[in-house]
């Protein structure tokens, strides 16, 4: 039963993640970059596309 005899990491976390640092605090976890950056890059090119798309319907081009 791993799930009962695990140890217990909060105090640590509280730790790493309260001390003062220049790093924004959604950029601190270990994971946290792959997630943000691929957010910012699914975003980007929908906002890209968009706007493609828009420059495409202005010029009238199907």
């Amino acid at each position: 039963m791993s799930l009962v005899f695990r140890p217990n990491t909060v105090q640590a976390k509280q730790r790493y993640f309260q001390a003062p640092s220049n790093t924004l605090l959604f950029l601190r976890g270990p994971r946290d970059k792959l997630f943000v950056y691929t957010t910012f890059l699914v975003l980007g090119t929908g906002v890209a596309g968009s706007l493609w798309g828009a420059i495409n319907m202005a010029r009238g081009n199907k």
